[in-house]
């Protein structure tokens, strides 16, 4: 297969929707001789940080010149993104010939009457698969959804990260926190350590598996905490403290190339999981940690760019613990600013409660569908606005481009335009803006960089 038809034969796959189970990943892992023993694994999940803190980990690796393979989803722009080696997602080349040896042993556990695998267990073999081509030195994995049932769970990690536990998916994961931070706790592997930001009632639950499993957990508020941070540039310098460190280390300064109080805390979550690594691993050292930490990129998160005039916001905040955070980090940074939202939320999320804690009144929601089935429709999310009295401009649009070409014209010198609520708006988004970005280059080439 070519990339085109890797993605085709992704995309169909995709119709069979969302399957929790183990059996369909370990038959096919067992006919492509088990790639994911070949190297180490760092485990990460939670309702938000995931993403972050796999970043900031791979990050951190990398500086320590290891050979360092990622696995994250969704994808923003291009399926490539999901894989990624070395400082660089796979190449279209690379993703059609893995896709090619998957889709055989894919085809070939179908054969043996098992049940065909869905989109994300084909991604996730492939990743498994390639990460062993490449000789990866360690692999950072991101769990797709929950954990227990979820097709990255079929490893024994160094260190299982379990970022926060909140209200998401309970169509999948249940309606509690304990019953969400159960499946969860499912990467907690027998003896292995686990680190965790998780609170209250999510933590307990944790606490308690972690136990049956005699796995140290390493929890926010004991083991590690934020001491200090402070605003610089487009991050933040904080001050961690972390236990089962040298007492001349206990309290550490960092830099964070990311805003928010949230992203301070995925960041104490990562260093602590660095900590436990070096305890094992004389390859990654304090120094490695500073420095990758630092040079940590990842889009989507609380990303800006000012492009003519105007401040653009992309983040990824999609349920009430990730529009909290959001919030919180908007009113640090432009806390006078009005919000042109450039808007969407999936059906099967709280959207009532993001808009409750995002939108303000005086706002501009311009509201557009995310390109999926499970969009919530414009007119729709018009709607919950006005169930919650909130007086806005609103309008319904087409695309998210034609939302993005609107609130750019909206949009003032006392305002951003902020695009939020669905991951899967910001591929369009990141294509919007790199126009606008090539735009604005031309334009200074003829004088006219002040006009929108």
């Amino acid at each position: 297969m070519n990339y085109k038809e890797s993605v085709a034969w992704l995309e169909q796959a995709a119709s069979f929707g969302i399957k929790p189970g183990l059996e369909r990943i370990k038959a096919m892992l067992e006919k492509l001789g088990h790639p994911e023993t070949a190297y180490k694994v760092v485990h990460v999940t939670g309702t938000n940080g995931k993403g972050s803190v796999t970043a900031m980990i791979t990050s951190v690796l990398e500086n320590a010149t290891l050979r360092v393979g990622r696995y994250v989803s969704p994808h923003l722009v291009d399926y490539t993104e999901r894989i990624y080696v070395c400082g660089h997602d796979i190449s279209r080349e690379d993703f059609a010939k893995t896709a090619t040896v998957v889709r055989e042993a894919a085809e070939a556990v179908v054969a043996d009457g098992v049940e065909a695998p869905t989109e994300f267990e084909l991604l996730t073999a492939m990743a498994f698969w390639y990460f062993k081509e490449q000789k990866v030195d360690y692999a950072v994995m991101e769990v797709g959804m929950g954990g227990l049932y979820d097709s990255t769970n079929v490893i024994i990690p160094v260190v299982s990260i379990i970022t926060n536990v909140a209200m998401d998916h309970m169509k999948y994961l249940g309606n509690t926190l304990q019953e969400i931070a159960h499946q969860k706790a499912g990467i907690i592997k027998e003896g292995i350590p686990v680190v965790t930001a998780a609170q209250q009632g999510g933590l307990k639950q944790l606490k308690k598996e972690a136990h049956e499993k005699k796995s140290r957990i390493y929890f926010y508020g004991r083991d590690f905490a934020i001491d200090s941070r402070s605003r610089w540039h487009q991050g933040q310098v904080i001050t961690i403290k972390r236990k089962d460190v040298p007492k001349d280390l206990e309290k550490g300064i960092l830099y964070v190339p990311f805003v928010g109080a949230h992203q301070a805390v995925n960041a104490a979550v990562a260093a602590m999981a660095l900590t436990v690594i070096m305890k094992q691993d004389d390859r990654v050292n304090e120094n490695d940690l500073r420095e990758g930490l630092a040079r940590t990129r990842w889009q989507g998160r609380f990303e800006i760019h000012t492009i003519r005039g105007v401040t653009y916001v992309m983040d990824g905040a999609h349920n009430p613990a990730g529009a909290e955070a959001l919030s919180e980090a908007l009113e640090e940074q432009y806390p006078k600013k009005r919000r042109i939202f450039v808007f969407t939320s999936l059906a099967d999320k709280d959207t009532q409660t993001v808009i409750q804690l995002l939108i303000r009144k005086g706002d501009m929601v311009f509201a557009c569908p995310a390109p999926t089935p499970r969009t919530r429709k414009p007119e729709d999310i018009g709607k919950l606005i006005v169930e919650q009295h909130i007086a806005v401009d609103f309008k319904p649009e087409s695309t998210v481009r034609e939302a993005l070409e609107d609130a750019t014209k909206a949009a003032g010198e006392n305002d951003i335009v902020l695009i939020c609520g669905s991951l899967y708006i910001l591929g369009d988004a990141i294509r919007y803006i790199e126009e606008k970005e090539m735009e604005a280059a031309e334009a200074e080439k003829t004088g006219e960089g002040e006009k929108k």
